[in-house]
C-alpha cells in the first residue's frame, strides 16, 4: 500500500525508514515503511492520522499490510480488455513548461531588446553544429544554474543531458561555457530575478482578489516598468478579451496561455486564481490537444493477458530471464530519463475507470472469479482497506460527495510494465492518494 501525503521539509532518516540508497544516475532515499499489527489496520483513517507527523515530511510512505490481509484479484486474465497508451519513458522530463522551445525565443528575444538593445543571433555554433540555447538554458537551469554548474564542474552532464548522453572533451566544456556566459548568463539572472519580483508583488486587491502589481512580460504583456501608473496592453497594443467573460477590463489580471496566446481573467477560471502563476502557463485546451508533449500517445486495446504477455517479453529483453534486483531496474530507468540510456517506449493502462473496466479489488456485484471463496470474496468486499470503500468511511470528508468522481471517489486502475512510469505530482486539492499494489515488483 503506497500512500502519498502532503509536503514539508524533508528530515533525516529516523526508525522504521529503510536508508539504503540507489546506485543509479541519482540517489534517491527511500521513504518511510510501516508494519501494522492486525489492530491497528483495522480503522484505515485513524491509522494514517497516525503516522501522519513522521510520514508526510518525506510526501511518500509505504504500508505493508499484515500477514493475514490478502485480498483476492477481482479481474479474469483472459476476459478484461482495456485501451493502453505508449510511454516514451526518454522524454519524461521534456515538460512544455521547461522545454517549450517557441516561448523561449519570445521571452529571449524581448529580453535582447528592452534590455541589451540587440536582437538574437541566427546561428549560435558548437563543435560545428548549431546550438539549442533553449536545451541549453534549460539543461543548465536543471543542474541548479551558471554558478552552481561552474563551481561543480558540470558541463559534460549538461551536455549530456542536452544530447542523449553524448560526451565532449574538456576544451568543449569550456567552450560551452563560454557560449552560456556570452549567450545567456544574463538572460538567466534576469529570469531568476522576475521569479522573485513577482512572487513578492503581490500586495495590492482588485475587487477582493488579491494579484500581482508585476508578472512576467509573457503573462500580462506589461510594458510599462512605472509600478504606480500601469499600462496593460499586449503586444500588438489592443487591450485582450477575457475568452471566459468576454470583457477586456481588468488587464493586469490577465493571464495568457504561453502556447495558443488566449487570455483569461485569473478570477474567471475554474478554479480561480489568486494571483498571476509564476513560469509558463497552458489552457486546458492547449494541454489536452498535445497529449504527445506529455509524453503518452494512445496504443491499442489489449486483453490483460496479453498485456502480461508482452512485459514479460520486454522485460526478459532488457534483463534476460535471470533475476534482476530493483537497484539494476532503477538504475537504467533513471539512465534512459536522464538521456543516456537511448529512446525507449513501453506500454501503459494507465487512468481506467474502474466502473468501466473493473476493479483490482472485490466488489458487491462484481461476478466472483471460480477460484475464490464466497466468505473471502464478502469479506473483502467490506474490507474499510479495499480502496472502493476508503472514500466513503466515516470521518472521510468525501462522505460528503454525492456524485461519484473517477480518481478520487472512484479509484483508477493502472497496468504497468518494466518502466512505465506514475510521475511525480501534486493531487487535486492537495488530497493524499492511496496506491495499492496487486501483482509482481513495485
Amino acid at each position: 500500500m503506497c500512500l502519498v501525503m502532503g509536503k514539508g521539509r524533508v528530515k533525516a532518516v529516523e526508525k522504521r525508514v529503510l536508508d539504503q540508497k540507489l546506485r543509479g544516475s541519482i540517489n534517491v532515499p527511500l521513504g518511510p515503511v510501516y508494519y501494522p499489527t492486525e489492530d491497528e489496520f483495522k480503522d484505515p483513517l485513524e491509522y494514517i492520522h497516525k503516522i501522519k507527523p513522521e510520514a508526510e515530511v518525506y510526501g511518500i510512505c509505504k504500508i505493508v499490510p499484515p500477514n493475514n490481509w490478502k485480498p483476492p484479484f477481482g479481474l479474469d486474465l483472459e476476459s478484461v480488455k482495456f485501451p493502453t497508451k505508449t510511454q516514451e519513458i526518454h522524454r519524461l522530463q521534456f515538460r512544455p513548461s521547461s522545454c517549450n522551445s517557441k516561448t523561449f525565443k519570445l521571452e529571449y528575444n524581448r529580453f535582447l531588446e528592452e534590455h541589451l538593445g540587440k536582437k538574437l543571433k541566427k546561428r549560435v555554433v558548437f563543435e560545428g553544429e548549431e546550438l539549442d540555447l533553449c536545451k541549453l538554458f534549460n539543461a543548465v537551469k536543471r543542474f541548479g544554474g551558471y554558478e552552481k554548474v561552474v563551481k561543480g564542474k558540470k558541463w559534460g552532464e549538461v551536455y549530456q543531458f542536452m544530447s542523449s548522453g553524448e560526451k565532449i572533451s574538456k576544451c568543449a566544456k569550456h567552450v560551452l561555457c563560454q557560449l552560456y556566459k556570452e549567450h545567456l548568463h544574463d538572460f538567466e539572472n534576469y529570469h531568476n530575478r522576475m521569479n522573485v519580483d513577482a512572487s513578492k508583488s503581490c500586495k495590492r486587491k482588485i475587487n477582493g482578489i488579491r494579484r500581482c502589481s508585476e508578472s512576467r512580460s509573457s503573462k500580462r504583456r506589461k510594458r510599462n516598468a512605472d509600478v504606480k501608473n500601469p499600462k496593460v496592453e499586449n503586444e500588438e497594443g489592443v487591450d485582450q478579451a477575457c475568452e471566459q467573460c468576454k470583457s477586456d477590463k481588468h488587464g493586469e489580471v490577465m493571464l495568457l496561455c504561453d502556447s495558443c496566446n488566449k487570455g483569461w481573467h485569473i478570477y474567471c477560471l475554474s478554479p480561480p486564481l489568486k494571483h498571476i502563476p509564476l513560469g509558463n502557463w497552458y489552457c486546458l485546451e492547449c494541454l489536452n490537444a498535445d497529449e504527445e508533449t506529455f509524453g503518452f500517445v494512445p496504443g491499442k486495446c489489449l486483453l490483460l493477458e496479453d498485456f502480461k504477455r508482452i512485459a514479460d517479453r520486454a522485460k526478459r529483453k532488457w534483463f534476460g530471464s535471470g533475476t534482476v534486483s530493483r537497484t539494476q531496474i532503477e538504475k537504467k530507468f533513471w539512465e534512459i530519463v536522464e538521456g543516456s540510456g537511448g529512446e525507449v517506449e513501453v506500454m501503459y493502462g494507465n487512468d481506467l475507470d474502474t466502473s468501466v473496466y473493473g476493479s483490482g479489488f472485490p466488489r458487491i456485484g462484481d461476478q466472483r472469479p471460480e477460484s475464490v471463496e464466497a466468505d473471502i470474496w464478502d469479506e473483502y468486499c467490506g474490507s474499510p482497506w479495499n480502496l472502493n470503500n476508503m472514500p466513503k468511511l466515516k470521518g472521510s470528508m468525501l462522505q460528503a460527495i454525492r456524485h461519484n468522481i473517477n480518481g478520487v471517489t472512484v479509484p483508477w486502475l493502472y497496468l504497468g510494465m518494466l518502466f512505465s512510469s506514475f510521475c511525480w505530482h501534486f493531487e487535486d486539492h492537495c488530497f493524499y492518494s492511496v496506491n495499492y499494489l496487486h501483482w509482481y515488483v513495485t
